[in-house]
């Protein structure tokens, strides 16, 4: 009998320790395991999340934008004349310089009136000459009492007459000498013929629109930047741009302004980035594409962190002191890397849960594992 209670006593001992082992082992595995957060709570376990602590970080990205060209300004030429066209030298699309002919207008009329204004000027000059010895000699006979202040008069008011008429024939001959050049209309700019409404032995009034010109001294990259980029550029920022059409160079631009419409059908703005050309290669509608770098220094935590990063309640799960994830609201800035700049909300050092907060709510316990 004693053995028997002895076996039995030993079997209850084994038993027992298999179940404390058992036990032992599945604490150990809870320890190590990575729960759902259904999970943990259902064994009143604390949520396991991974975890990264906010640190001033550099920040890098760029904003990429592609579009076309344009040129920088527009002139519109006009007749200063009335005259036939002799010649249009220059056609749609034609690469013009500054101070090249562009039309001639028949010259023989202007030339005829240059030297008739010439031959005006001359009679006036040569009149008032004779006005002025007659006003001297009278004057000198009234000295002598062999002329009356009457006489003297006369003479002063002649002269006058004849002073007058000399400046309006210098007016009409530097007006024709100005006809004379206007029969030959020369570029304004170095630039681009964009439009021309006039042919060879046409007649065309003052005014009329001869042809419109580009400049292209420098030019227009108008790049299309998406909504969500559109706030991380500005006036002022410099620009690399690159064209296919010149595979191996790199242009050097800036942003001159960035127009404030959006596009509602490519929720596009367009940003203007100048660009020197002084050699003239980089024509309208040629397309191009921009790249702004971005580079910051700022409060920083895992993109992945943060909860609705681009709306308007952005927030993280913080850690604080007794492990308990703790929904906080921030403020959010640059996106670079992997990394989100934290504006408010958050202090340097803070520990915020990166992985395992799908099912984490306010409050919850949690045990971190993988700080960052």
């Amino acid at each position: 009998m004693p053995r028997t209670r002895s076996r039995s006593f030993r079997n209850l001992l084994l038993i027992a320790l298999v179940l404390l082992a058992l036990v032992l082992v599945w604490k150990a595995r809870n320890f190590t395991r990575r729960y759902t957060a259904a999970e943990a709570r259902k064994a009143s376990l604390p949520i396991p999340v991974g975890a990264s602590r906010a640190k001033v970080s550099e920040l890098e990205t760029t904003v990429g934008a592609a579009g076309q060209v344009l040129q920088y300004t527009t002139v519109t030429l006009t007749s200063r004349i009335a005259a036939k066209i002799d010649k249009v030298l220059v056609n749609v699309g034609d690469t013009i310089h500054f101070g090249e002919p562009l039309v001639e207008n028949e010259r023989g009329p202007f030339e005829i009136s240059q030297e008739s204004a010439r031959a005006q000027v001359e009679s006036a000059r040569v009149a008032k000459q004779k006005a002025a010895a007659e006003l001297k000699s009278m004057e000198a006979l009234k000295a002598k009492k062999m002329a009356t202040e009457l006489e003297v008069n006369d003479a002063r008011v002649t002269l006058a007459s004849k002073q007058a008429a000399l400046q309006e024939a210098n007016v009409k001959l530097n007006k024709a000498q100005l006809d004379l050049e206007a029969t030959r209309l020369t570029s304004p700019v170095n630039g681009i013929v964009l439009a021309r409404f006039v042919n060879s032995n046409e007649r065309v009034e003052v005014n009329q629109v001869l042809l419109q010109v580009g400049d292209l001294d420098k030019i227009y990259l108008l790049a299309q930047v998406q909504d969500e980029s559109v706030g991380r550029i500005h006036e002022g920022q410099p620009a690399d741009v690159f064209f296919s059409a010149y595979p191996t160079t790199t242009f050097r631009g800036a942003i001159e302004r960035v127009d404030p419409r959006i596009d509602p059908k490519t929720r596009a703005f367009t940003a203007y980035v100048t660009i020197q050309n002084p050699d003239l290669h980089l024509k309208p509608g040629l397309t191009g594409f921009m790249r702004v770098r971005i580079e910051k220094t700022a409060l920083a935590v895992p993109t992945v962190a943060v909860i609705n990063p681009f709306g308007q309640n952005a927030s993280v799960f913080a850690i604080d002191s007794n492990r308990r994830a703790v929904l906080t609201p921030v403020r959010v800035g640059l996106e670079a890397g992997g990394l989100i700049e934290i504006v408010s909300g958050l202090k340097e050092g803070a520990v915020v849960a990166t992985a395992g907060t799908v099912d984490l709510v306010n409050n919850d316990r949690v045990r971190v594992e993988n700080l960052q």
